[in-house]
């Protein structure tokens, strides 16, 4: 390049204007930004980044009012938009990066999964980036979507069932509707317990028995579960009892309701609270009244031993209170000639 061409006011704009932007790029990152929005999303993706645009922005106003050759303003031209495509690329994968990464803080602490996504997002950004910069080189690109495409397509029917749980695990940690810690049940009924861990492959669950069951997050994904942690750990246990026809139901209903509240303040060691004890008749059973007593329990599985204290108590308090808990009873109506062939058949 023969710099004498060049005009002492274009060199001194082309020294001083990148210069000149790169400090207040640097002015902005560290000293505005660090006071205004310290901590926020902009001044952390921003790190480290403020300097570059300064410096890509006060290329691009030496650009403009610098006067250099055509074929050299051409050129310069071609790598002035290539820094602006590669800086625009890296602000928007910072962006994206830290805006997955305050989205699933929580979800970040208990496992790795959600990091893999945040990576996988972020490198979609810096392919898309470069294939902008290679269509402004000139260099065509349909031929190489046209070949990614093929090989695409040939990886996705090769790994058809990863992907499916790579995408379902996608699914599951984004929707956030099922959590490392929650208490989860299968429509099924052959799987329940506690989330222990969500890979981008399957989801551990720990059983009541202590046993880990694996579970692919594809099938996860497609089934009905019922998440006894959402929206609050507490749920409402339901105790099913029969008592006898002859019972007076004013007395049965107060009974169960004192039972219930002495079971509960034990077992929450609160002898102050009264807990919210519903007694609900619900049928006239062949032999019985079925009533229903719900009650509130702290999370799904403590309720197998609240009912466990309760039905002792109740079986207790019953006993003192003279109600009685029938053993099924048929009433069978024969006719005449019914029972005259039975004791003839005796």
């Amino acid at each position: 390049m023969d710099f004498s061409r060049l005009s002492e006011k274009t060199i001194f704009l082309w020294l001083l204007a990148p210069l000149l932007g790169w400090a207040v790029g640097w002015l902005v990152e560290y000293v505005l930004l660090s006071k205004a929005a310290k901590g926020g999303l902009l001044q952390r993706t921003l790190k480290g980044l403020g300097r570059w645009i300064g410096l890509v922005a006060g290329a691009g106003v030496a650009l403009r009012y610098g006067v250099l050759p055509q074929h050299w303003h051409d050129e310069a031209a071609i790598g002035w938009r290539i820094a602006m495509v590669l800086i625009v690329t890296i602000f928007l994968a910072h962006l994206i990066g830290q805006y997955f990464e305050d989205q699933t803080a929580e979800l970040r602490r208990q496992t790795s999964t959600a990091s893999l996504v945040q990576t996988v997002l972020q490198v979609v950004v810096y392919i898309i980036g470069l294939l902008v910069v290679l269509q402004m080189l000139g260099i065509a690109i349909t031929p190489m979507l046209t070949a990614l495409g093929v090989g695409g397509l040939a990886v996705a029917l090769a790994l058809q069932d990863t992907l499916s749980n790579l995408f379902a695990g996608i699914q599951i940690i984004a929707s956030r509707k099922i959590r490392p810690g929650d208490f989860i049940r299968l429509s099924d009924g052959t799987e329940e317990g506690y989330v222990t861990d969500i890979t981008w492959h399957y989801t551990s669950v720990r059983m009541l028995s202590n046993q880990v069951v694996i579970i692919p997050n594809a099938r996860l994904a497609n089934a009905i579960v019922t998440n006894t942690s959402l929206p609050t750990e507490e749920i409402t246990a339901r105790l099913d009892v029969g008592v006898h026809y002859d019972s007076d139901l004013e007395h049965v209903e107060r009974v169960c309701v004192e039972t219930t509240q002495t079971v509960l303040r034990e077992y929450y060691k609160d002898h102050s609270t009264d807990f919210n004890v519903r007694v609900r008749y619900r049928a006239f059973s062949d032999s019985s009244i079925v009533l229903s007593i719900l009650f509130p329990v702290p999370s799904f599985p403590d309720q197998i031993y609240v009912i466990h204290l309760l039905i002792k108590a109740l079986h207790r308090r019953f006993a003192q209170e003279h109600i009685l808990i029938p053993f099924p009873i048929r009433t069978l109506e024969l006719k005449s000639d019914d029972v005259k062939r039975l004791w003839e058949g005796e």
